[in-house]
């Protein structure tokens, strides 16, 4: 059978899956295909010759009206619906979702347009689906967020609370061991003291006995020179015995923190006048304790009885360790800044190698192992000049002498 090329388009036509509309330039409709019957519930005779707007929601029909004498002004292929919220109505008067693409046949007024309509409800539904179920998602992702969050924030607070836990225990240890090496250092340092003192104390505890008793017998005329030797050594002795119990009355002070600053004014040349006075009667047989001041500043201030525990400190080296006939210096010099004191002697010297070590609790250097001594003297004035904010430096040479130079600040300004 041979079919003709027009029965060939109306079988097309019809057995589209889409509908197929024809309207001309009024909006009148032409022809409609079976699937448009279906698709709105009307038959051919109630659509053919009718107004397109018939198929329109009732809200859109008049504005339709102007969009078509558009259309028709400048026809051309176009698609509508896939981004587009379209919908149609039934002859129920139910609206239902469409999508449409639009075409053109002919020119001027004779020119037909033809509609392709597809109901896309199955689809809506689906998307509305998805939606929703995205929606559903959203709100449980959501909630699980919120979850997670206060979860996380709970967390957080914890390990918080966790860390501050940890910091305290960490800060209590590390304390806990700062006291125990402390407490070691004590005992390490009470021992030490107790070994040196004991040794300390016999050798002038002896002189003293063995002094005593052999001034006990020089009575006779004629024996004064033998008795003043002796009387010397026991002085002496008890000088050297003063000098440690100071050291350890002193250094159990500082260890214990009973030791508390008073600041009071006071004239530096009569406090340093005082001084060399007080160390010129302990001093060794011919030594000289001599005293210089420079610059016109007097009044000084810092606490007294602590600058005056460092100045006779290092007083008493430069004695012990300076021979007889030698003369010790003391030197001052007050500025707006602060003050500072120089002991110089012309006594043993440090060796270099010894130098470095000088500050160090019970250090002695080893030319100075035949004199009695602690080596607790010059940790004790670093001590006592921290507590005054103040410092120290020394030059020496072997056999040559020493000086020792300290620097303190003037409170108040």
């Amino acid at each position: 059978m041979k079919f003709q090329k027009k029965d060939i388009f109306q079988i097309l036509f019809e057995s589209a899956g889409e509908g197929l509309i024809v309207v001309d330039i009024q909006g009148q409709i032409q022809v409609i295909n079976s699937r448009i019957q279906e698709m709105f519930g009307y038959k051919e005779a109630e659509l053919v010759g009718m107004q397109m707007e018939i198929l329109l929601p009732d809200a859109l029909q008049k504005g339709h009206v102007s969009k078509r004498s558009s259309y028709n002004k400048a026809p051309k292929r176009r698609s509508m619906g896939s981004n587009m919220d379209l919908s149609a109505k039934r002859k129920n008067g139910k609206l239902f979702p469409v999508e449409i693409s639009l075409n053109h046949i002919g020119k001027g007024k004779k020119m037909l347009i033809m509609a392709l309509i597809t109901d896309i409800t199955e689809r809506k539904s689906i998307q509305n689906d998805l939606e929703q179920l995205n929606s559903e998602l959203e709100l449980r992702v959501k909630d699980r967020t919120k979850d997670l969050d206060m979860a996380i924030s709970a967390l957080k607070v914890g390990n918080e609370r966790l860390q501050g836990e940890i910091k305290i225990r960490k800060k209590a240890v590390k304390e806990a061991k700062l006291a125990l090496e402390k407490e070691k250092e004590l005992n390490e340092l009470k021992s030490r003291f107790v070994s040196m003192a004991s040794h300390e104390f016999r050798t002038p505890l002896s002189t003293v006995l063995s002094s005593v008793s052999l001034v006990d017998r020089y009575t006779k005329p004629g024996d004064e020179v033998k008795r003043t030797k002796h009387i010397s050594r026991i002085k002496s002795s008890v000088r050297n015995l003063t000098s440690i119990l100071n050291d350890f009355l002193s250094l159990d002070k500082l260890e214990q923190g009973k030791i508390e600053i008073t600041q009071t004014e006071f004239s530096i040349i009569a406090f340093s006048k005082a001084i060399v006075e007080e160390m010129q009667a302990v001093s060794k047989l011919d030594q000289r304790v001599k005293y210089r001041h420079e610059g016109k500043l007097e009044e000084f201030t810092t606490d007294r009885q602590i600058l005056k525990n460092i100045v006779i400190n290092l007083m008493s080296n430069a004695i012990k360790y300076s021979p007889e006939g030698k003369t010790i210096w003391m030197n001052s010099k007050l500025s707006k800044s602060g003050l500072v004191i120089s002991i110089e002697d012309e006594g043993i010297g440090i060796p270099d190698k010894d130098q470095k070590h000088m500050f160090e609790r019970f250090f002695r250097s080893k030319n100075s192992m035949n004199i009695q001594g602690t080596g607790l003297g010059l940790n004790i004035v670093v001590r006592y000049l921290d507590m005054l904010n103040g410092s120290i430096k020394f030059t020496s040479k072997e056999n040559k002498g020493s000086t020792f130079t300290i620097t303190v600040p003037q409170q108040g300004n």
